[in-house]
């Protein structure tokens, strides 16, 4: 069997804990590394959690030793797991029913490719339980670039289809340029969406192969995704 992965971004493309996140890691950073830091310096859309620490080190000169990485991701999830208590809930037009709808066929197989480290992306997930709609990812813990973090995904969609299936046309389905540069990297066809901070014109401008408003035609979407064009 031909299987179809279908790879998603969380932040921006699936769903929004309006600053929840943005919010969690400002106060790991105060609190484990002791600096007084609004992070209003980093751009989260597109960035990877790997990359924001990063980031955040050079800004204050310091160096990020594999050590920092351990507590500071250690601490995270936790302080994203209060955050997401009290905060604003959004999950985009047409995201469950893609989701239900990909999750029903045996040819296709959903992934996540998020700049979110593993544990956090599960948090987010949960809030709307759609974490068990995905069977495999990879995540901003694997790698600070969002390519890299991409062809660790498709490494892993290789392993988990050897011996039942061949692999298909892949798709990755984002909502920033760098979801785009990420998708063309490994050879996927780049869906972008325009529910996060770029606009349909932004998307196209970043040489997305298709560009949608949201997600919110179940129908359109599949089409898309399963139609005799994806056979390219």
């Amino acid at each position: 069997m031909e299987i179809t992965p279908v790879l998603f971004d969380i932040d921006g493309t699936l769903l929004d804990l309006k600053g929840a996140g943005r919010k969690a890691f400002v106060t790991s950073v105060n609190e484990v590394f002791r600096l007084n830091d609004d992070l209003s310096y980093i751009q989260f859309a597109g960035n990877t959690d790997l990359n924001v620490l990063q980031q955040v080190m050079n800004h204050h000169g310091r160096e990020l030793t594999p050590e920092d990485c351990r507590r500071f991701f250690r601490f995270l999830p936790e302080e994203l797991e209060r955050a997401a208590r009290n905060a604003e809930l959004i999950l985009y037009p047409g995201v469950r029913p893609l989701l239900e709808a990909l999750s029903a066929r045996h040819d296709m197989i959903l992934g996540l490719v998020t700049g979110n480290i593993a544990a956090c992306a599960r948090i987010k997930l949960r809030q709307f339980n759609l974490h068990h709609h995905f069977v495999l990812g990879a995540f901003g813990d694997d790698h600070a670039d969002r390519k890299e973090i991409a062809r660790l995904a498709l490494e892993r969609v290789r392993r988990k289809i050897s011996g039942t299936g061949t692999l298909g046309p892949l798709f990755l389905i984002g909502d920033t340029p760098n979801d785009i540069a990420a998708a063309k990297s490994i050879g996927a066809v780049a869906v972008a969406v325009a529910t996060g901070k770029f606009n349909t014109d932004d998307l196209r401008a970043a040489e997305a192969d298709v560009v949608l408003p949201d997600l919110g035609d179940t129908a359109c979407v599949m089409e898309i995704l399963a139609g005799p064009q994806a056979r390219r």
